[in-house]
């Protein structure tokens, strides 16, 4: 049994037929398969869009790349590299930040990687502790300054976090990368593509097996004790916390997005790029996503959708600090 039909839940089901030659029934309280990644076509305009957010694809790994492609037939992947902007100073930016980000803002000339490194060696502020930042605001400063830092870093992350920097792991900062160059990409992955037919295509050819039953809109803790003794595994791919949740550990902190969506008659774009970010206090949501872009998609119409992080709804985002490094240890 496995529980979740996401792409932990899909790709397990599929490897334990097709390699193991093993059955297996795939359960999930959504009435869909593709988990987070599930997608579908807006009923008025028809355009493809994420129903939880956009979710890129992206790789290094061959062995990744080559297992998605497997279905190239019938559910083929196209290369699609994804850009970022977010409102800065009243002006749209690359984010990550690379040399235009910092010839926008400072009114800099910055022209070549070596004088980018140089700008950037000359505001960053070296960590306390030289072999570890001791947290999120520590990192960022460490590797593009205070007042890079105000304006990029500080108030987005209170506002996805609902924290200030200085409560979460370095790592929230640490992993967004920095450009000496003028790359606008969101990611540098040798593979950056999307399904050209949607996620939810794909995931039907990857559950498309003759030994993988599929069962949706039940909910795992309610049919639990019917199915003892009726599975020889059972493969848990939900939050942690909510599996153990009989232990009285308690609950992990998670963040959630409330997504408010906008249709709009409009044959061409409302914003420049898929998605823009808007870091400041101005607004109160984190993006817009307009699904519109992915492949440049014709309508009549456009979607965007506003992101607010919240404390309630489904839980997306494991709250990176100590004491919830703590509890999942436990």
């Amino acid at each position: 049994c496995i529980v979740g039909a996401g792409l932990s839940g899909a790709i397990m089901a599929e490897r334990y037929a097709s390699v193991l030659g093993k059955t297996s029934v795939v359960m999930d309280v959504r009435t869909h398969i593709g988990g987070n990644c599930y997608d579908f076509r807006e009923p008025l305009s028809g355009i493809m869009m994420n129903l939880y957010g956009a979710h890129l694809f992206h790789t290094n790994l061959d062995r990744v790349y080559n297992y998605i492609t497997k279905w190239q037939d019938k559910a083929p992947w196209r290369r699609y590299d994804h850009e970022v902007v977010g409102w800065l100073d009243n002006k749209l930016l690359p984010i990550p930040v690379n040399i235009n980000t910092v010839n926008g803002l400072f009114d800099s000339s910055i022209q070549t990687s070596e004088e980018m490194d140089e700008w950037l060696k000359s505001v960053q502020i070296p960590c306390e502790n030289a072999d570890a930042c001791k947290d999120a605001e520590e990192m960022a400063k460490s590797r593009v300054g205070k007042d890079l830092f105000d304006m990029v870093f500080k108030t987005y992350t209170k506002k996805q976090w609902d924290k200030e920097p200085k409560e979460l792991d370095a790592l929230v900062t640490a992993r967004i990368p920095v450009r000496n160059n003028y790359d606008p990409r969101y990611f540098s992955d040798k593979y950056q593509v999307l399904p050209e037919r949607g996620y939810s295509k794909w995931f039907a050819q990857v559950l498309d097996h003759e030994k993988i039953d599929v069962v949706l809109g039940v909910d795992y803790f309610k049919v639990k004790n019917s199915l003892e003794g009726r599975c020889g595994k059972t493969i848990f791919t939900g939050p942690i916390d909510g599996y153990f949740s009989d232990s009285g550990l308690g609950k992990l902190e998670y963040r959630s997005i409330n997504f408010e969506a906008d249709i709009l008659e409009n044959k061409g774009f409302y914003q420049t790029h898929s998605v823009v970010n808007y870091p400041g206090p101005e607004v109160d949501f984190t993006r817009i996503v307009e699904y519109k872009h992915y492949f440049h998609q014709k309508s009549d119409y456009t979607v965007t959708v506003k992101e607010y992080s919240t404390d309630k709804g489904d839980p997306y985002y494991p709250v990176p600090n100590p004491k919830n490094h703590e509890l999942y240890k436990k």
